[in-house]
Order: C-alpha cells, then structure tokens, then sequence
C-alpha cells in the first residue's frame, strides 16, 4: 500500500535577549544563519524574536548556537513548534 510522503517542516521561534549590540544588528546577523527564515526586533523581555525552519527539530540547536555566537547575544530561548 503506498503512502503519502508529505516532508514537514518543522517550525521554531527563537527568543533572544542581548547584553550589547543594536537588536537590528543582530536581528540581520541572525537572518544570515542558514534555516532562519524570519527575524524580528521586539519591544520586551526580548529583543530579537526569529523563526527557524528544518527538516527534523534535531538541527535546532545548531542554529541556537550560531545565534548565540553573535556578538551582543546574553540568551536564546528555542521553543519548537509542536502541532496537537
């Protein structure tokens, strides 16, 4: 019996809070991170929120540690997606 293969994209928001640095700055530098689709400066706890996209969630942490590298970043919070 054949199935549908449908590929899921697996969804991600990243909160980041900086300790120094421009939230546009970093917002730009987050954009050039391979899997970041979007990134936004925000008013709030957090300066910087992005959304990531990947096949599987296991390459979520290798695009919160390529955030985290950035200069100016304090903390990356990544809340996968998880459709009920």
């Amino acid at each position: 019996m054949l199935q549908n293969s449908v590929a899921m994209v697996e969804t991600a928001y990243l909160l980041i809070a900086l300790d120094r640095n421009t939230p546009t700055a970093v917002a730009r530098d987050v954009l050039g991170i391979p899997g970041v689709v979007n990134a936004s400066v925000t008013m709030g706890e957090f300066d910087v929120i992005a959304i990531a996209e990947q096949d599987e969630t296991k390459g979520f942490p290798g695009i919160s540690a390529a955030v985290r590298r950035i200069e100016g970043v304090r903390t990356v919070v990544t809340c996968v997606v998880v459709t009920p």
